[in-house]
């Protein structure tokens, strides 16, 4: 259960910039997460609540958004979203071009974990 370490890293960087922006409350927060990140939002939202009680982020609503996979095939060029993701394992993600069934790929989106934007009071 890796979200526990994720999220701990997110509020401290969500508690850091509300204190440098002299925040009292954070209000709302908007992330982007991955969808090769293998992290659960309803399990981060759980953890946030959680880790949040009695700081600024007490109550704070976050908003996740899942970006999907996106990837250039070295083979055929194809540039685009996959529609799913085969498993070599239990979370070990086998990546193919939806075209051409190539293997080689650049990964263009989907292991994003950032805080896009958060709304402070």
């Amino acid at each position: 259960m890796h979200e526990i370490s994720i999220a701990g890293a997110i509020i401290d960087s969500v508690l850091d910039a509300a204190k440098k922006n002299n925040a009292i409350k954070v209000n709302e927060v908007f992330l982007e997460i991955g969808e090769l990140t293998a992290l659960n939002p309803d399990q981060l939202k759980f953890i946030f609540e959680t880790i949040t009680q009695g700081t600024a982020a007490q109550g704070a609503c976050f908003n996740i958004s899942t970006i999907k996979t996106s990837i250039r095939c070295k083979k055929c060029s194809y540039k685009g979203d996959i529609e799913s993701l085969d498993r070599l394992h239990f979370f070990i993600p086998v990546i193919k071009c939806p075209q051409c069934d190539e293997t080689d790929v650049d990964i263009v989106a989907g292991r994003e974990c950032c805080v896009k934007k958060m709304k402070i009071s």
